[in-house]
């Protein structure tokens, strides 16, 4: 009798597909290109892109690339139509964020009047959320205040000079990444009319 002591070893299974990088860097202004990226522990799968809920159908302006463990969706030429809550599914691990900012185009007004600029965010987690002007952050003081709350944000200028003329930055961050949205501020200048006055004597 002969027995047979060979085991036959069951290859390992592979790890849970999960997210290791989530979604960065979007952006929603109109005509631009948007670019999600984001990587996963298992090289050579395939995710699921969804916007609000729904799986996105690929097309000349919606592009999926895959290389190894990094996952890539471009989205060219983007309306307003765009924007909404994007999430990247590998498995049952998702990643999501969300940027929808409703400024203006935008905003033209005269020196010495108050204007604000309204943003409607929301993502999960709750992002942070930071105004700038240009490349500077901006912070309260007596003529700036920022109101930001759950879903919502805004910022308000008092008294505007010329000098607030610039483009504005909102951007919401979370652990998922980071959206901004871009507004535009004219500040036209007081105008003053001369009107000299001659004095005619007689004599």
């Amino acid at each position: 009798m002969r027995l047979n002591t060979n085991v036959t070893q069951k290859p390992p299974r592979p790890p849970k597909l999960r997210i290791i990088t989530p979604l960065k860097d979007m952006k929603a202004s109109e005509g631009q290109e948007i670019v999600l990226n984001c990587e996963v522990n298992r090289p050579n799968v395939t995710v699921k892109w969804m916007k609000a809920g729904q799986e996105i159908v690929l097309s000349k302006r919606f592009a999926y690339r895959v290389d190894k463990d990094k996952h890539t969706l471009t989205i060219k030429d983007c309306t307003l139509a765009d924007e909404g809550e994007y999430t990247v599914a590998a498995g049952a691990d998702k990643s999501t964020i969300q940027l929808d900012a409703k400024l203006l185009a935008g905003l033209t007004a005269k020196a010495g009047t108050k204007i604000e600029l309204p943003a409607d965010i929301t993502g999960k987690p709750e992002p942070k959320v930071k105004w700038s002007k240009a490349d500077l952050i901006l912070k309260e003081d007596d003529r700036i205040a920022i109101d930001t709350k759950p879903g919502h944000s805004s910022v308000s200028i008092a008294k505007t000079t010329r000098d607030d003329t610039a483009t504005y930055i909102v951007e919401a961050v979370n652990s998922s990444g980071r959206a901004t949205a871009t507004v535009d501020v004219n500040i036209l200048g007081n105008t003053f009319i001369f009107i000299s006055q001659y004095i005619f004597t007689h004599f």
